[in-house]
């Protein structure tokens, strides 16, 4: 079943079709949370009010219309708000406080997403995740409402960036 026919069911009061609504874009919209938030618990906080105004404004969505995207929209408006919202708060970053946060293990992954948060802008950020989740370089433009050939400039930029610093 399409998100499009998913979100219809939700729109008509089927809950049942909200699971597989959740799971196919769950990581594109994570990754557009965290591009703009920058911090991955907030970014989760982001993905679950979204999902949350998925559910409450299923109703509002053109049928026909790009459902992945859509749903994107609402990630990103959401935690532009978050962001907003939290202009004002100064948060703990784990890499420099060790004693608060100690790393018993290592996970290579969470470095290299660490590592492109911290030296990609928000835009490159939000591309090279959504690229690594699988998604077209046209289905990401509709999500970011980008033209597709700003999307593959910064996704070369993004990857040159990221050479860059792992040579360092």
């Amino acid at each position: 079943m399409s998100l499009d026919e998913q979100l219809q069911k939700i729109a008509a009061g089927d809950m049942s079709a909200f699971d597989a609504l959740y799971e196919e874009p769950k990581g594109a919209v994570y990754y557009i949370a965290l591009s703009v938030l920058r911090d991955p618990s907030l970014a989760e906080d982001a993905m679950q009010t979204a999902y949350y105004k998925v559910l409450r404004h299923a109703g509002k969505y053109r049928a026909g219309t790009n459902a992945a995207a859509w749903v994107g929209k609402i990630a990103k408006n959401e935690a532009l708000d978050m962001r907003r919202k939290r202009a004002r708060e100064h948060s703990v970053d784990a890499g420099e406080s060790e004693y608060l946060f100690p790393s018993y293990g290592v996970d290579h992954t969470f470095h290299i997403i660490d590592l492109a948060r911290k030296v990609l802008k928000d835009g490159e950020f939000a591309v090279i995740m959504l690229v690594a989740e699988g998604y077209k370089r046209r289905e990401i433009a509709r999500m970011l409402s980008l033209p597709v050939p700003t999307v593959t400039w910064r996704y070369n930029c993004a990857v040159k960036k990221l050479q860059n610093a792992l040579k360092e």
